[in-house]
């Protein structure tokens, strides 16, 4: 009877850990395609399985070795739910979360030693909802996306007594978010230019006028730069090219020369405490607005402005078109939920902006809240004014209901430099 019992509690076991097995995942085929007409390849692959609260239930590689013919095999779990895959992004070249973090805290970034940028790997990404069940052994095509662009420069007439050539790409996003968000971290990429003259950097998305193109070499033992006229978006999966005569190009920098346009941009001057800091205009949406000094460990420097409720703090600089200009606005936001945005134009008049296009490199796109401290909004980046820009209208607007303590950020150091 013993045995009987012991036979039975035996097979009970064994069929449990075998049924536990099957419920581990299923073998699938999963084919794999990109969204160009190129040839592409993997070398590497990370694969996510994603849950109903945007969490990272499991997370797998795959080598070159493990796909064939861009096919993969692998054991997925059973169930709905979602995949992300990232193909191509080598170590270095991603921040991955732990299991049950969730998919806004994978990033996808430019190698880098210190502060040298190198430039992206070719990076595709795809997300696909499955339906896993244990019938099922194959997927139909998941299609990966593209997620970088390149750029292609050509230099001609290069002089010969010139050595040490590169390649500049500045103020490019030096991480992006899976989504395709950026991160508000910019950096570099710095490449030699090929005894033809010739370059290709590859680097994720940019918008119009964010980026500034140049080159640098060694005269005469002397360092020296010149830039690329450059304000084309980089957009994923696109091919820009650019073609110049290097003697044409003028020489310059990439940073502001220190003389600031604003008048009163660190707020030291403020005849009257009860009212807006001198220079500046002050539009208030209802009674609930407020705009004045403090002084201390609250500001950056010297004085600076708070800001609360509902207000626009504006003032309009004097500019020439085609000419660079740094722009500087260091705010700290200590509250996770006060919105407020930089919302910059350029403008034909002080009644009149230029469209749209032109402002949104130096416009938040969205509301923005708590920041780390004090930061600069713009990174030291500099844009060139567009056609037929006459003002820069440097603006600050936070978009509180009603004033209450802990809602308030601080403004301080804002400047307009000229780029020489």
């Amino acid at each position: 009877m013993r045995k009987i019992i012991f036979l039975l509690v035996t097979q009970f076991v064994l069929f449990s850990c075998q049924k536990s097995k099957v419920m581990e995942g299923q073998e699938i085929r999963i084919p794999l395609e990109c969204n160009t007409s190129m040839e592409f390849s993997i070398h590497h692959l990370h694969l996510f399985a994603i849950d109903r609260d945007n969490r990272i239930a499991r997370h797998e590689t795959f080598t070159s070795s493990d796909i064939h013919e861009n096919t993969l095999h692998a054991t997925l779990p059973l169930g709905r739910y979602r995949l992300a895959l990232v193909a191509n992004a080598p170590k270095g070249n991603m921040v991955i979360p732990e299991t049950g973090e969730t998919l806004e805290n994978l990033f996808l970034c430019l190698p880098h030693e210190e502060n040298t940028y190198q430039e992206a790997s070719d990076i595709s990404t795809a997300l696909q909802c499955v339906s896993i069940t244990e019938n099922k052994n194959a997927l139909p095509p998941i299609r990966l996306f593209r997620r970088t662009g390149t750029l292609q420069v050509s230099l001609h007439a290069i002089p010969k007594e010139i050595s040490n050539l590169n390649l500049e790409l500045s103020f490019i996003p030096s991480s992006v978010s899976f989504s395709g968000s950026t991160t508000n971290t910019f950096g570099t990429i710095t490449k030699p230019v090929d005894h033809q003259g010739k370059v290709m950097i590859r680097t994720f998305p940019a918008k119009k006028g964010e980026t500034t193109l140049s080159v640098t070499y060694d005269e005469d033992n002397t360092p020296k730069r010149k830039i690329i006229p450059f304000s084309v978006a980089i957009d994923t999966n696109q091919t820009i090219h650019v073609e110049c005569n290097f003697p044409e190009l003028t020489e310059g920098g990439i940073q502001g020369n220190g003389e600031s346009l604003l008048r009163n941009g660190d707020f030291e001057e403020w005849s009257n405490p009860e009212k807006e800091p001198d220079h500046w205009h002050f539009y208030k949406d209802g009674k609930d607005s407020v705009a004045l000094k403090i002084t201390g460990t609250q500001a950056r420097s010297g004085q600076a402005a708070y800001l609360q409720g509902k207000t626009y703090l504006y003032q309009d600089v004097e500019i020439e078109t085609g000419k660079r200009y740094e722009i500087k606005m260091h705010v700290n936001a200590p509250s996770p939920s006060f919105p407020w945005k930089y919302y910059c134009y350029w403008r034909k008049t002080k009644s009149t902006a230029l469209p749209a296009e032109h402002n949104k490199p130096i416009q938040a796109q969205s509301y923005l809240k708590q920041t780390n401290g004090w930061i600069n909004v713009f990174n030291g980046k500099s844009f060139t004014a567009p056609e037929g820009a006459k003002l820069l209208r440097v603006e600050i607007r936070t978009y509180g209901k009603e004033i209450t303590p802990e809602e308030v950020i601080y403004i301080d150091d804002f400047s307009v430099e000229l780029v020489e």
